[in-house]
């Protein structure tokens, strides 16, 4: 690199065509591993009902994360369906005609999008059905605590019912995490038409996913 002024411009050529080689087969390569890195990342994902896992190494780490976005295709028709009310306090619209869903509402859409719910038990009825079952104290706790979220909700199971760190609660998390979606659809929509309502909604909503593989690590270490 100190003496590329003194370089011939055939050697200048040569050597950048090589270089410019071993990136694209050092690309293709690498996204070959991140493609790897992805679909480990999404089984884990899918087991856990998570968008984000953490993998490490003995170099350093790479973590997978899906992201999905909601765009709203019927405004006008989607008001109908969750009500004025719902619509003019959980949803902005920009200057731009952009829209900017609250949090909660949001979520709750995407699940009926997805059909990522469960209408089929209460999370107290479901709580009452797990072998053991917690009594009506600890069903107080979770009810309060449990949120749908993976990693949180395993570490209030472990604390509440005093289980080994170790447990395997998989299946248990993802009930509630459908339950407690299904607890969201409630709050926003009607009872009553419930059914049709969502397939409404499904028709004026798009919910697109997108996985990202970011590494992590010390540059001059790898270098």
């Amino acid at each position: 690199m100190d003496n590329l002024m003194e370089m011939g411009t055939k050697e200048l050529i040569a050597e950048a065509i090589r270089l410019d080689s071993e990136q694209k087969k050092g690309r293709s390569l690498l996204n070959r591993y991140k493609a790897e890195l992805e679909r480990r990342g999404m089984k884990v994902m899918e087991d856990q009902n998570t968008h984000y896992v953490r993998f490490f190494g003995d170099s350093g780490k790479a973590s997978v994360t899906d992201s999905s976005r909601l765009d709203i295709l019927n405004p006008d028709k989607l008001k109908l369906l969750i009500g004025e009310g719902v619509y003019k306090t959980k949803i902005k619209e920009n200057v731009k005609t952009d829209y900017k869903v609250d949090a909660k509402l949001e979520r709750a859409l995407k699940a009926v999008f997805q059909e990522d719910y469960t209408f089929e038990q209460s999370l107290d009825e479901f709580l009452q059905g797990m072998d053991p079952a917690p009594d009506r104290a600890q069903r107080s706790i979770l009810a309060k605590k449990l949120k749908g979220d993976y990693e949180k909700d395993r570490a209030v199971l472990i604390e509440t019912l005093k289980l080994p760190e170790d447990a395997d609660l998989d299946v248990e998390l993802w009930y509630i995490y459908k339950i407690k979606n299904a607890e969201l659809i409630r709050a926003f929509l009607p009872e009553e038409g419930i059914d049709s309502t969502m397939d409404g909604i499904r028709k004026c909503i798009l919910v697109d996913s997108k996985t990202a593989v970011t590494l992590d690590y010390d540059e001059e270490d790898a270098g």
